[in-house]
């Protein structure tokens, strides 16, 4: 029989090498058997980035995931409260949040989830681009055209912000000092996984179409069919309330200065693995006192990097009311090529 001595002997080699043995936090099992050990860092549209034990940070694609286990509480765009995965099966997960609720949620369809404790401390991302455009001509004939556009994506949280600014002048022999800019700022909040509620607002000036300003405010409810750093396309609807002064009011007697519209916008954007990002976005307003008072406006156009951070942006605009001033056309057209940066 061994002495007790002996025995605490035996045993505590044992128990130091059992604690010496690191826990780890999570397990990612893949369908080709193999299971890399380690945490989750971030689950996105197409991909789980992965902190593995013995590679590193590494990025996987979601079609080659088998499981996840984490015992580290997830946040879930769209939900507040921190959420417990407590199983991954069959391309599902199983979740359990603070609230005590559990529900099942397609593994391939998650737009975004991460360890909560990153969520609590409040990360800010942010992104951004500038571009303009200029045609300088002096001689037999002078002219002088300026295209800067500024546009900025701050996100904290389940909260975006999209800042954008517009600045155009037109100054030649046969027209002169014809400005436009505008501002304008968004506000989403990601209350489900997929659903935003959005409020916009807008000040325009355009001499062309004899706008000294116009003012818009309005709600909306939108759709977040996916939203990655590769791609995004959501859409929304809701209502504004319009306000317009005029430069020559005896040219807009007709038009009314303050009316409510139904709007709809699209927002869409595609970067290609080679570089070029081609986006699209498109807003229609519609009088609601007035069948035949709409307009609309859409940007289509392509950003191709030249070296980080600078790129250059081909841009197609188009502009149409429906109701517009005395002598001023119905539909407005430009074609832009500029280079700006990007962040």
């Amino acid at each position: 029989m061994l002495s007790a001595v002996r025995r605490v002997a035996l045993i505590i080699p044992l128990f130091l090498a059992f604690v010496a043995i690191p826990a780890a936090a999570g397990v990612l099992s893949l369908s080709n058997g193999d299971r890399i050990y380690g945490d989750l860092v971030v689950v996105e549209k197409d991909h789980v980035v992965w902190n593995s034990e013995t590679f590193g940070e590494i990025t996987v694609e979601k079609g080659k995931i088998l499981s996840l286990e984490t015992d580290k509480d997830l946040k879930i765009a769209g939900r507040e409260e921190p959420c417990a995965l407590a199983g991954h099966y069959r391309e599902q997960w199983e979740l359990y949040c603070d609230e005590g609720d559990g529900w099942v949620m397609d593994f391939p369809a998650i737009d975004r989830a991460e360890p909560y404790i990153n969520f609590v401390g409040d990360p800010i991302i942010f992104h951004g681009n500038v571009s303009a455009s200029g045609v300088f001509e002096h001689g037999n004939r002078d002219r002088e055209d300026w295209d800067v556009n500024a546009n900025f994506d701050v996100r904290n949280g389940d909260f975006h912000h999209l800042l954008a600014t517009q600045y155009q002048n037109q100054n030649n022999v046969e027209v002169e000092g014809l400005e436009k800019y505008r501002l304008s700022y968004d506000l989403r909040w990601i209350f489900a996984e997929k659903w935003f509620a959005a409020g916009n607002s807008a000040l325009l000036h355009e001499e062309a179409r004899n706008l000294d300003l116009s003012t818009t405010l309005g709600l909306g409810l939108g759709y977040l069919f996916f939203d990655t750093d590769k791609s995004a396309f959501s859409m929304q609807g809701g209502v504004s309330s319009l306000s317009e002064d005029f430069i020559d009011p005896a040219l807009s007697e007709n038009q009314n200065k303050r009316y409510a519209a139904g709007r709809a916008a699209w927002d869409f954007r595609y970067k290609f693995n080679l570089g070029p990002e081609v986006y699209y976005n498109q807003e229609l307003l519609q009088s609601l006192d007035a069948g035949d008072d709409y307009q609309s406006n859409a940007e289509v156009g392509v950003r191709t990097p030249l070296v980080k951070g600078i790129l250059m942006e081909v841009k197609y605009a188009w502009q149409y009311d429906n109701t517009p001033s005395l002598g001023s056309e119905k539909e407005d057209t430009k074609l832009t090529v500029g280079v700006g940066y990007s962040w």
